[in-house]
């Protein structure tokens, strides 16, 4: 089978990002990769990483094959998302290095509307997306998390840097332990946030914590309340509970009650303590919760009700907008591993995309994705309205973050 040349459409791109599979760096790393794929795609800026997998809309689709984006594990594969125009600013925020000085000029000027992101894996992510928050809080966040690129021999093994920049007439920009990622002041990011989990037993609320042991739900000991709730559920649920049993926690300071589903920030649960505790991180004493099982039912569940979700809380925005494309930042867990088929994620998307068009139907919905280690995005749902306060920017697992890229109208 004849390798399939890439085919663009026209050029004068000003930015993009570049998603390059792990089987493309052996030997020379991102660098070269991106610069080659910058100055064929005429693109002035380009960001990118390494991966396991991607996805996207076929480069070029022969007679008879389908037009719809596709998922592609494990093989060798690159996925490039274009922007022809967005107002986009390219930059890099690390250990005790970066565009500091940039990021906190952008956001004096309180022009940026959104921002794209691929994180280091070996990156202090939570800390450096809570500093993003704080400069940008009210930006849409979305993004993921890079795969480690293993250089040297299995006795002396080493990484060598699996984020970059390349932009115009500049040498590519490698990074390591930090964050790399677009500005975009012209572009509007609406987020989704499938975690792939529902909810099981009833709301509560967190009543102690310590550290990172939840002591107390519901006025109970965590580990009673937790058994109270199992032993009321049905057998098939109960059996979910003892293999794929999470944590969803709601914002502190919301009622039992006021938590919708999806909106859930989803954690694993660790080892029960002697004091009758559960270790969960990020739980709060106060804050609404209710445990979750996560499966290929859930999870495919979990998307439909979010894209019906995007598209019913979209037409009550007013500045909301048409998504003219998305990227898709999907957990290396889910994929074919998760449904027991190919391409669930990629193309849960399409409906909304194809509607939201003008000519539905006519074209290939425009997908640019790839498999990450970590996923980046607000829980639930999330897209600038100025009535709304947008929740703090988190780093998911087994999450599938679709960003709906949407056109600022001058």
């Amino acid at each position: 089978m004849q390798p399939k040349r890439l085919q663009i459409t026209g050029s004068g791109f000003e930015a993009g990002l570049a998603f390059v599979s792990e089987h493309h760096l052996t030997f020379n790393g991102i660098a070269p990769v991106l610069e080659k794929l910058r100055q064929m795609l005429g693109v002035q800026h380009l960001i990118g990483c390494a991966c396991s997998g991607a996805a996207g809309v076929p480069c070029k689709v022969e007679e008879g094959d389908s037009s719809l984006p596709v998922e592609v594990e494990g093989k060798p594969v690159i996925s490039v998302g274009l922007l022809r125009s967005a107002g986009s600013t390219p930059f890099f925020v690390g250990e005790g290095q970066g565009d500091a000085e940039l990021l906190r000029r952008k956001a004096a000027d309180k022009t940026v509307r959104s921002m794209l992101l691929i994180a280091d894996p070996f990156a202090e992510a939570d800390r450096l997306l809570n500093n993003l928050d704080e400069l940008f809080p009210d930006a849409v966040k979305a993004g993921g998390i890079a795969a480690s690129l293993r250089v040297g021999s299995e006795e002396r093994l080493s990484f060598t840097p699996s984020i970059a920049i390349a932009s115009e007439g500049c040498k590519v920009r490698l990074h390591n332990q930090g964050v790399v990622g677009l500005l975009l002041e012209d572009m509007d990011i609406h987020t989704i946030v499938c975690q792939g989990c529902r909810g099981v037993g009833p709301v509560l609320r967190i009543t102690s914590v310590d550290g990172i042991i939840c002591r107390g739900i519901g006025g109970r000991p965590a580990q009673e309340a937790l058994k109270l709730i199992f032993s009321a559920v049905d057998p098939d649920t109960r059996n979910k509970m003892m293999t794929n049993l999470t944590i969803g926690l709601g914002p502190n300071g919301e009622s039992e009650n006021s938590v919708g589903e999806g909106d859930w920030l989803i954690r694993n649960i660790g080892a029960g303590t002697a004091g009758g505790g559960l270790r969960i991180d990020d739980a709060e004493e106060g804050q609404p919760m209710r445990f979750h099982v996560r499966d290929s039912e859930s999870a495919e569940g979990d998307l439909q009700l979010m894209m019906k979700r995007y598209r019913l809380e979209r037409a009550f925005v007013r500045s909301a907008g048409e998504p003219m494309g998305c990227l898709m930042f999907t957990c290396i867990g889910r994929g074919k591993g998760l449904y027991q088929r190919q391409h669930v994620d990629c193309r849960a998307v399409v409906e909304v995309l194809q509607n939201s068009q003008e000519g539905a139907g006519e074209g290939p919905a425009q997908i640019a994705g790839f498999f990450a280690n970590g996923e980046i995005g607000s829980p639930g749902l999330a897209m600038p309205d100025p009535k709304e306060t947008l929740r703090s920017t988190s780093l998911h697992g087994f999450t599938a973050v679709f960003a709906m890229l949407v056109p600022v109208q001058k």
